[in-house]
């Protein structure tokens, strides 16, 4: 009987006692945050509504705080239009408190709210339960391909 060190799937460490199974000692990773990840497609579109890129609501019933927003461009737009992305009111009001005008014709690429985040962009920014993360083509962003990982902890 003993102790093992296992790596978690939240990519912190954790000692497992081999009688019982359980966690002792959980040391890094997000776990004790409750970290989640959300995947959502992008597919562009030639409306420039609010939202039209996408629309995400909170799934939590608790308001939680978005730390990284990013955008796996695989196919860029043909056009030459700017994104942005951030929490809103609803599902149809654009916004940019996260990631505001990356220009999505430029180059296929990930890009994200920490290093790509603009002039009105945060690095983390809190979303109640109501509120809907929204993303918003400034002219056609037709072509455009990919998706975007929302990394968010409840508060």
């Amino acid at each position: 009987m003993g102790t093992n060190a296992i790596q978690r799937g939240d990519g912190g460490l954790a000692f497992v006692d081999d009688a019982s199974s359980s966690e002792m000692l959980k040391v890094g990773g997000s776990g004790n945050r409750n970290m989640k990840v959300a995947k959502v497609a992008l597919a562009g579109v030639a409306a420039t509504t609010g939202g039209a890129l996408f629309a995400w609501a909170n799934p939590e019933n608790v308001a939680i705080i978005i730390d990284r927003l990013e955008l796996d461009i695989t196919t860029k737009s043909t056009g030459a239009a700017n994104g942005s992305f951030g929490t809103a009111a609803n599902a149809t009001t654009s916004a940019a408190n996260l990631i505001d005008t990356y220009a999505l014709g430029g180059t296929e690429k990930v890009v994200n709210n920490i290093d790509d985040k603009g002039t009105n962009g945060k690095s983390v920014q809190k979303m109640t339960t109501t509120q809907v993360l929204t993303g918003t083509g400034s002219a056609t962003t037709a072509g455009l391909v990919g998706f975007a990982y929302i990394h968010y902890y409840l508060v």
